[in-house]
């Protein structure tokens, strides 16, 4: 049988892993995002926040910003090219 020192200790633990697994969720939150053209999970630097979209972001490299615009918004796609 645990200690009234043990089950303080542990609630102590338990206390500080809930409140760190709740602040945690939003700094990763914060820091990534996913393309909506391939999926891909990035961080937010590696990724371009679209013009016209609200919460549209696709990757700086590659041909996820070409796919979007001529998906999306075809009129502008040539400009953005």
């Amino acid at each position: 049988m645990l200690g009234k020192d043990d089950l303080t200790r542990i609630r102590e633990e338990r206390e500080v892993l809930e409140n760190w697994r709740a602040h945690s969720r939003h700094v990763v939150a914060d820091l990534l995002e996913a393309c909506t053209v391939c999926g891909c999970v990035r961080d937010k630097d590696r990724l371009t926040r679209c013009r016209w979209c609200e919460d549209v972001y696709y990757c700086n490299e590659g041909v996820c910003a070409q796919q979007h615009h001529a998906a999306i918004h075809p009129s502008v796609a040539f400009w953005t090219w």
